[in-house]
């Protein structure tokens, strides 16, 4: 009887240990959103990326019971989440260009002319998936002329200040 009792016991052991190690598995919530002046265009290009998964998760509990339009209700949730205001409290909505994706990643595209931001101040609020993940950090780069300037944005935070 003996045998039996130290095998059940090193089996819920083993099973005790492999679970721990899978609750303290960390997995990270990251989001990238890049804008980039765009001479040639005269455009401030803008172009988010987060995980497919975040973001399906994200927009079923923006869509409530059922999702109509995904496409429309992905650019609802982004321009609710992504602004950018000026000194003076306007807010800038840029264009939607589009989204596409692979297995893993959903890029979504935006742009705004050029001459509705040059040499102005925004402060830019990326708060994408932070309302459903605690420790979602978005990185926001802004480059321009060659050089990028890097913020990164956590839960709670009010955003960057950025000049264009």
């Amino acid at each position: 009887m003996r045998p039996f009792f130290s095998k059940v016991f090193f089996c819920l052991s083993l099973a005790v240990l492999l679970s721990a190690s899978q609750a303290h598995a960390h997995r990270y919530h990251f989001g990238l959103t890049e804008l980039s002046v765009n001479e040639r265009t005269q455009s401030l290009e803008i172009a988010h990326r987060f995980f497919v998964a975040d973001v399906e998760r994200a927009l079923s509990l923006s869509a409530g019971k059922e999702m109509q339009d995904a496409q429309k209700q992905m650019e609802l949730y982004v321009n609710q989440h992504f602004q950018m205001r000026s000194k003076a409290g306007e807010v800038i909505t840029p264009k939607w260009v589009g989204v596409e994706s692979d297995v893993h990643d959903v890029w979504i595209y935006q742009e705004i002319p050029l001459a509705k931001v040059q040499g102005e101040s925004f402060m830019v609020r990326q708060s994408m998936l932070m309302e459903i993940e605690r420790d979602q950090v978005n990185t926001l780069n802004l480059t321009r002329g060659g050089d990028t300037q890097t913020f990164t944005l956590k839960p709670g935070a009010g955003g960057a200040v950025v000049k264009f």
